[in-house]
């Protein structure tokens, strides 16, 4: 150390970037050694949570062995989810790659724990490996492989290991292609300002063919001299036009989306006010479109909220029974399930009495919470707990408790 004081000049800049390039040289080893070990210790909590589920589920609940099993394993992913305020999908993924990687990989796993290696790097192994028959010389011979690329860059490392993989890759590519349309999907994804992104994942041959369509179609529009678009904003207003017209329910979809609710502040759609509106499942929306939209889309449920109190005023009823009020009200006030870390959306999801009806909980605003399927169970079935508290009128505050003690307050509404 002393040695390194002595050669340090802060004086002159190439030694100052020099020994921060050192530093950052060894900071991101150390990180890439922390995450590999991040990865192991929840690839172990799984493991004992297998070997032994009474830690998360009450032996005395009758199951079969693997349903508790299963439980348990559930509780375990969702305990971890909150300590580390990491999604329940991330803990599987890192759990599933660590177990890929010790198993299928273990020289490019040792690397990734010395350091020499980085997440990205080790995710992107551990995907393709698993895309790879179950072959022992097939993870051998792609293991050895991988060992000549680490040092490339992210997206280089996964061009190549694509490369490598479909030179080891034993089941024809005709074949590899059926089965790979089965994972044919639609997702959304919300941004911010009033925008999200609708993804779809296709056959590359009709996503490439309903890509020129657009394309084709944007560029005619495009010679309009009165046409102030770009390329790309005249495509998405055509795609969504497209997927939003009446004609789709020849397709089988209907020709009426499910409405959608819409809160809307009484000063912002009398005009007095520019008090942003919420759309259900997004969130803020500015008030000029939250004012169209509660005036003229029939396919948006308006509900009014009083300007000071934000109390909800008013509820159109011309699509639903009078019954359906308070789930719809709590529909808007939940926004998602109300487990920590969960965005699944209300409107998907379970509408729970914390409380349990059988235990004299009422059927209230205050006693009502949406959970969606997965977490509704894993309240019911395992040592999960959830109490509620009265914080405001139609508002309460959820307390969470985990099957290994940890306590957690529940997420405020996402808007």
């Amino acid at each position: 150390m002393e040695l390194l004081d002595e050669m340090y000049d802060p004086t002159r800049a190439d030694v100052r970037i020099e020994f921060a390039l050192a530093r950052a040289e060894f900071e991101h080893r150390e990180a890439n050694r922390a995450t590999a070990a991040q990865w192991a210790a929840i690839a172990d909590i799984l493991g004992d949570a297998r070997r032994s589920p009474e830690v998360f589920v009450d032996p005395q609940l009758e199951m079969p062995w693997s349903q508790r099993i299963e439980f348990a394993q559930r509780a375990a992913v969702a305990d971890i989810a909150v300590r580390l305020a990491i999604s329940e999908t991330t803990v599987r993924v890192q759990a599933h790659d660590a177990e890929t990687l010790r198993t299928r990989l273990p020289r490019l796993w040792s690397a990734f724990c010395e350091g020499e290696v980085s997440a990205v790097h080790a995710r992107t192994a551990a995907e393709l490996v698993r895309s790879l028959p179950d072959e022992p010389e097939s993870a051998v011979q792609f293991d050895d492989a991988l060992a000549g690329i680490v040092h490339l860059a992210p997206g280089r490392f996964r061009q190549r290991a694509r490369v490598l993989r479909e030179r080891i890759h034993s089941v024809s590519l005709i074949e590899r292609a059926q089965a790979a349309r089965e994972t044919r999907a639609v997702w959304i994804d919300n941004d911010v300002d009033g925008m999200a992104d609708l993804t779809l994942r296709l056959p590359a041959e009709v996503a490439h063919q309903a890509f020129a369509r657009l394309d084709a179609g944007a560029r005619s529009a495009a010679n309009d001299a009165s046409e102030t678009r770009t390329l790309a904003q005249i495509r998405a207003d055509a795609a969504g036009a497209l997927l939003t017209r009446a004609e789709l329910a020849e397709g089988g979809l209907p020709a009426a989306g499910a409405p959608v609710g819409v809160l809307v502040p009484v000063m912002t759609l009398l005009g007095h006010g520019d008090e942003p509106g919420i759309l259900d499942g997004y969130g803020p929306i500015d008030a000029q479109t939250a004012r169209r939209l509660a005036a003229h889309a029939p396919s948006f449920t308006r509900l009014l909220t009083h300007p000071v109190s934000g109390t909800l005023l008013d509820i159109d009823r011309t699509s639903y029974r009078p019954p359906a009020d308070l789930k719809r009200w709590l529909g808007i006030v939940d926004q998602t399930c109300t487990f920590p870390g969960c965005c699944r959306l209300a409107r998907n999801s379970d509408l729970d009495h914390t409380v349990d009806r059988q235990f004299g909980g009422p059927t209230s605003a205050a006693n009502l919470s949406h959970l969606c399927r997965h977490h509704h169970r894993l309240k019911h079935m395992t040592r999960w707990s959830v109490a509620s508290e009265r914080v405001a009128p139609g508002r309460r505050r959820l307390d969470w408790t985990t099957p290994t003690g940890h306590r957690r307050e529940g997420d405020p509404p996402p808007f």
